[in-house]
């Protein structure tokens, strides 16, 4: 009896085991067309995610509303200058983020390493506002969503948090993040699960980068605040 449980098991992983790419990609792109589009708001704390092709950063205002990042976060924001009015948030694998500053930087064992396990950061770093060259999305959000938002992005945090080490130049740095990096659980899924914090139409799981966007206006949109 227990060969032929073992056998059936086997049966079933064999079976499962090439298919869970297709499963992968029919689940992520099946809930992003499932997932209804919303009118951009009239008013309210502009807000953008940013997508470099692979990754996506969640790009918030130095102070908006009841929050300030030059308060929360001191250690990251202390070179505040004219121009650079957003912060920049991206949470990632560890090792990966740290050590590939560039796509050049990029190495078979990091990579395996990001997709399989691996510890997290949260990548801070002061910005402008995006210009039309990058490819972001934008949502409008309330004081109180700005709020839930804010607090979600905190809580990425280890605390104490103070910086692990230096960013990739003087305007960022790398903070001790909460969770574990996995193909489940990507960069693009933190920044995902922020926006619908605050009420942006985007899919429950978004593991790939442009299905952050798939259902924002983009930033060629003008917008008068």
């Amino acid at each position: 009896m227990i060969v032929h449980a073992v056998r059936r098991v086997l049966l079933i992983l064999l079976a499962i085991v090439p298919s869970a790419p297709a499963l992968y990609l029919a689940v992520a792109f099946g809930l992003a067309f499932a997932t209804p589009r919303a009118a951009l708001p009239a008013d309210g704390i502009v807000i953008y995610a940013c997508d470099n092709g692979i990754h996506t950063d969640l790009a918030l205002p130095v102070q908006a509303g009841a929050v300030d990042w030059r308060v929360e976060l001191p250690e990251a924001v202390r070179m505040h200058a004219s121009g650079q009015d957003y912060v920049s948030f991206g949470w990632g694998s560890r090792d990966f983020y740290i050590n590939t500053p560039t796509w050049a930087d990029v190495r078979v064992g990091t990579a395996l390493k990001a997709v399989l396990w691996d510890e997290t950061v949260v990548h801070v770093e002061l910005r402008g506002p995006p210009d039309p060259a990058e490819t972001c999305g934008i949502w409008v959000v309330g004081p109180d969503a700005y709020q839930r938002i804010a607090s979600y992005v905190l809580d990425s945090f280890q605390k104490p948090a103070v910086p692990v080490t230096r960013g990739y130049g003087p305007r960022d740095a790398f903070y001790a993040a909460n969770g574990r990096y996995t193909i489940i659980d990507t960069c693009n899924q933190w920044t995902g699960r922020a926006l619908r914090a605050g009420g942006a139409p985007v899919a429950p799981w978004t593991p790939f980068s442009f299905l952050v966007l798939w259902n924002l206006p983009t930033n060629s949109v003008v917008i008068s605040k």
